[in-house]
């Protein structure tokens, strides 16, 4: 059978740390010593926090300055590298005009290329033709105006709908 613990003793012990005056008191001293702890962090926060902020005062005031050698550096890099970059336009123009002089300087076009290109100019030129007529009214109606204005300044026959008026 199993036996029994008794926790009796370890819960009378427990209630007598608990009840004396002298615990409440230490108590109470470690809670005012967590106090100037913390007041102490506190302290020590603030210091560091006007030293980052007079640190970062003082980095938006550094400016960089690059050695020589760096600078040097830094020129022959991108002077390299525009090297190498025109090298490689050179090459593909080489190249284009060599395939260009195997064709008899003519430059191959697709049949459907041809035809896109066809149809593209059809289609703008259409659209034009459209905006030309859609527009006709308006361009005529204001010619007219501008004629009519122009009659009355001078005193002329003046035609408006069919009807022919004569200014005296």
């Amino acid at each position: 059978m199993k036996k029994k613990f008794d926790f009796s003793a370890e819960m009378s012990e427990a209630e007598s740390i608990r009840s004396t005056p002298k615990n409440e008191y230490l108590e109470e001293e470690n809670h005012l010593l967590d106090i100037k702890e913390l007041a102490r962090l506190n302290n020590n926060v603030y210091k560091l926090r006007t030293e980052v902020e007079n640190l970062s005062g003082s980095i938006r005031e550094c400016k960089p300055i690059i050695s020589e050698e760096m600078h040097k550096l830094a020129v022959e890099f991108g002077a390299r590298l525009l090297c190498n970059f025109l090298d490689q336009i050179e090459s593909k123009c080489k190249e284009a005009e060599r395939r260009m002089k195997k064709a008899d300087n003519a430059i191959p076009l697709p049949y459907t290329a041809f035809y896109i290109l066809i149809i593209i100019v059809v289609a703008l030129s259409s659209f034009f033709v459209c905006m030309i007529v859609a527009n006709a009214e308006n361009l005529i109606s204001y010619l007219q105006k501008s004629y009519e204005i122009y009659l009355i300044d001078h005193q002329m026959c003046i035609s408006v709908d069919g009807i022919i008026l004569r200014a005296k």
